[in-house]
């Protein structure tokens, strides 16, 4: 008996204090004071920057008001948003001592990079690789609005150096054409990520000249690639001390090009696109003024065949990255990781097993049409140290190895 009425006492004893806790719970509830909120908000006062709170980086806050955006808020998470980004980069390799360095907002000058190539040539995994990199702004294809054609010399060359100069320095006046061109053709905006992230939900953001102007100034990197542009003309943009340019050269097999730009309506019928014989007059040009630039400017240009960095993402990307004096980061090994062992259906698309696409033309072209190419492209592939295909059995041979090494000699 002694013993029931013991256990009937702990249980009401243990009720008891149950009802008291959810009382006191009631009681915090109902007043001003959350002592749990109070140290939250200190641990957020103290807390690194790697532990920023997300939703201070989502883009663009709008006013109150009447909805529209609101610059000044975008500006300033855009700048936390960076420095969250790079909080453990270490500058020192970049030349300077801190982010600050690398702004043009504060006075700084950005690493700026360009990739110059053509085509179907792995501009578009090339530029996403740097876009990869935290702090990046990307300039996607300024010359969309000049069509299928390649620039050569002037006067169009005068207006392509003028805007390749002009968008390195965040200067965005005077552009009415790259902006109206953009008006119907929004992919010119949409591959630069961070821009993208607010034109997405507010488009005319992107046909601003004043905030694009000052949104790139925000950035410690720039790149840009361009595929219209042949090589020699770059020269003039190494010149200029100011700028601080590094440039990269893609070049990629011409029966691997013809083959890919077989897949685009808008190749065809463009001659500067479709006739092998202006790709390859290009090519011999280009390797030209390779030759004289890697000999005056040994630290600033770099030539890349599309088939290394294809066979060997990692290793050529590294090396491409040291060049440029930048970091390895973590998005740039996630990036490399996820877009080179997985194919993802689409001629654009950058997903793909990056191994198996530098020669899928040995299996996919008829050996009469290689046979044309390699004629017609003898000396460039020679420059650029591509081999033969001697006839069809050989071309679809596993023992049959395009590459062969190549010389950058004037």
């Amino acid at each position: 008996m002694l013993r029931r009425v013991n256990f009937y006492s702990i249980c009401i004893a243990f009720g008891l204090s149950v009802l008291l806790i959810l009382a006191g719970s009631r009681y915090t509830d109902n007043t001003n004071y959350r002592p749990s909120e109070s140290r939250r908000n200190i641990r957020n006062f103290l807390k690194p920057i790697e532990d920023v709170d997300e939703s201070l980086l989502q883009p663009i806050p709008t006013n109150a008001d009447d909805g529209t955006p609101d610059i000044d808020k975008i500006f300033d998470r855009t700048r936390l948003k960076i420095k969250h980004e790079l909080w453990n980069y270490n500058f020192t390799q970049s030349g300077v001592q801190n982010l600050d360095g690398l702004l043009m907002e504060s006075g700084g000058q950005p690493f700026r990079s360009l990739i110059i190539s053509t085509w179907r040539s792995g501009t578009t995994f090339l530029g996403e690789v740097l876009n990869a990199m935290p702090g990046n702004f990307y300039h996607y294809e300024p010359f969309l609005n000049f069509g299928i054609v390649q620039i050569r010399g002037t006067p169009e060359a005068d207006k392509a150096l003028k805007t390749i100069k002009k968008m390195f320095h965040c200067n965005f006046d005077g552009m009415e054409d790259y902006f109206e061109y953009g008006k119907s053709h929004w992919h010119q905006f949409s591959h630069n990520t961070r821009l993208w992230d607010h034109c997405k939900y507010k488009k005319e953001l992107c046909i601003d000249a004043d905030f694009t102007s000052r949104f790139c100034k925000l950035f410690p990197f720039q790149s840009m690639k361009v595929v219209r542009v042949r090589l020699r003309l770059v020269k003039q943009l190494l010149e200029d001390k100011e700028l601080n340019l590094k440039v990269i050269l893609l070049i990629r097999d011409p029966r691997g090009v013809m083959q890919s730009r077989q897949h685009r309506n808008f190749c065809q019928p463009a001659p500067d696109c479709w006739k092998p014989e202006l790709l390859c007059a290009d090519m011999i040009s280009d390797y030209v003024a390779a030759a004289r630039l890697k000999q005056e400017y040994p630290h600033r240009f770099m030539a890349l065949r599309y088939e290394e960095l294809a066979l060997n993402p990692n290793s050529t990307t590294y090396a491409m990255l040291k060049f440029l004096g930048l970091g390895i980061t973590p998005s740039i090994d996630e990036f490399l990781h996820s877009h080179t062992n997985v194919e993802v259906a689409g001629v654009s698309s950058t997903f793909r097993v990056s191994r198996d696409v530098p020669f899928r033309w040995k299996n996919v072209l008829d050996f009469n049409y290689v046979d044309e190419i390699q004629m017609t492209c003898k000396e460039a592939m020679s420059l650029w140290g591509y081999r033969n295909a001697h006839n069809a059995t050989h071309m679809t041979s596993k023992d049959y190895n395009p590459l062969d090494q190549y010389y950058l000699t004037q």
